[in-house]
C-alpha cells in the first residue's frame, strides 16, 4: 500500500465535497473505490439534515481526466508509490 494525496477539481470536488483526501491504496483504481465509500459516508450523514438531497454519481476512472505527479495516467490498474501527488478533474467544466 502507499500513502498518496488526491486532490479533486471542479464537478468532482463540487458534486462529493471531498477537495484533498490522504489515502492508501496500491493501485489507481482503488481509490476510486475508497473515496466513494467516503462520499457515500458523507451523503448519510447529510441526508439527515436535508432529506431531499441526491446522492451524487459514484465516481469512476472513466468519468475522470487523472494526472499522477503532474502526468497524464490512462491506466486504471497504474500501481501506486509513496507520496504520489493525483489529480482527479472533471473531462469538462462548463462556463
Amino acid at each position: 500500500m502507499a500513502k498518496v494525496t488526491v486532490r479533486l477539481y471542479g464537478v468532482l470536488r463540487v458534486d462529493t465535497h471531498l477537495a484533498k483526501e490522504e489515502i492508501e491504496a496500491s493501485k489507481l483504481d482503488d481509490i476510486f473505490a475508497l473515496l466513494n465509500r467516503k462520499v457515500d459516508a458523507i451523503y448519510e450523514e447529510n441526508v439527515k439534515e436535508k432529506p431531499s438531497l441526491e446522492h451524487p454519481e459514484k465516481l469512476s476512472f472513466k468519468d475522470a481526466i487523472v494526472y499522477i505527479n503532474g502526468d497524464r495516467c490512462s491506466k486504471k490498474n497504474k500501481a501506486l508509490k509513496d507520496g504520489d501527488d493525483i489529480w482527479l478533474l472533471s473531462p469538462a467544466s462548463g462556463g
